[in-house]
């Protein structure tokens, strides 16, 4: 074999000191080293163990003198020794002084000492003047009630509330306006139109402010006529009937056709509110072109 051949080719001998390395000494070197690394452990956690209780017990607070104390000693109770006896007219022995009562909470003010305790009775429902405290209020309960519905109710109006409403001019003649609303039953407000067929004239009301509308009662001399109900929230007029701002409530025909001249026309609860209320008139009466209002009442 040459010098830095390990086997031979041929016979397959090991070189010299090839096969001197046993592998069971290797073995026993792990072994012994694992075991030490154990006993080391152990060595390390037993003086962890050690060192560990004397510092908890100096982390502990120091006891103060007062938990640490004794209890006094509570002395035995004097007792008075017996009289002495004599050879003369013996005289009676003192008795013993009796032992001290424990204290007991004293009564309250008013009580009897030895009595009983009568417990105190159930406060009144009247103010106590003298604990000084004053008892809580009581609630009255509201008892006042909404007043009922007693219906419509007339519109106070002034005067000058009623105008003539003539957008388009077909009045050929006119009374006064203020007596359709002047509560007497002998006069009357009359229009007479151009055209006879068609009135295209209205009566207007103010209602002096915001107001809702439930019912109008009108009465004529000059029955069968129809008109158109409108209003609006405006101050004032619009100028024409076919302005947005009017709000197109009933028609009524026939007026006054059925009761002798009177008509209620019922226009709903009156929940919204309108400060101009217009009757628009547009077929004459039954009998002639001339119409006439002899009362006009609006109620709310």
């Amino acid at each position: 074999m040459e010098a830095d051949q390990d086997w031979c080719l041929t016979c397959g001998t090991a070189a010299a000191g090839r096969l001197g390395e046993r592998p069971g000494w290797r073995a026993a070197s792990t072994v012994i080293a694992l075991t030490v690394l154990l006993v080391l452990g152990a060595v390390g956690a037993g003086y962890a163990a050690l060192t560990g209780d004397p510092q908890q017990k100096a982390a502990a607070p120091p006891q103060t003198q007062a938990q640490v104390t004794p209890p006094a000693a509570t002395p035995p109770a004097a007792t008075t020794p017996p009289a002495a006896t004599q050879a003369q007219p013996t005289t009676p022995a003192q008795p013993a002084k009796p032992k001290t009562l424990p204290k007991v909470k004293t009564p309250s003010a008013g009580s009897t000492q030895g009595s009983p305790v009568t417990p105190a009775p159930p406060a009144s429902s009247s103010p106590s003047t003298s604990t000084g405290t004053t008892p809580p209020a009581t609630t009255t309960p509201n008892t006042t009630t909404e007043p009922a519905d007693t219906g419509p109710q007339a519109i106070d109006l002034n005067g000058d509330a009623g105008t003539v409403y003539d957008p388009y001019g077909r009045i050929k003649a006119s009374g006064e306006a203020t007596r359709a609303l002047d509560g007497d039953a002998t006069t009357s407000w009359y229009v007479d139109p151009k055209d006879v067929q068609q009135i295209g004239v209205g009566y207007a009301v103010d209602l002096g402010k915001l107001q809702g509308i439930r019912e109008i009662e009108l009465q004529t001399p000059t029955a069968g006529f129809r008109m158109e109900i409108y209003a609006t929230d405006e101050p004032e007029l619009p100028p024409d009937i076919l302005d947005t701002r009017w709000s197109h409530i009933t028609n009524v025909s026939n007026v006054g056709a059925k009761d002798d001249g009177k008509q209620k026309i019922v226009l709903g609860a009156g929940t919204t509110k309108y400060r101009n209320v217009l009757l628009w008139f547009t077929q004459p009466p039954t009998d002639g072109p001339r119409l006439r209002l002899t009362e006009l009442k609006l109620l709310g």
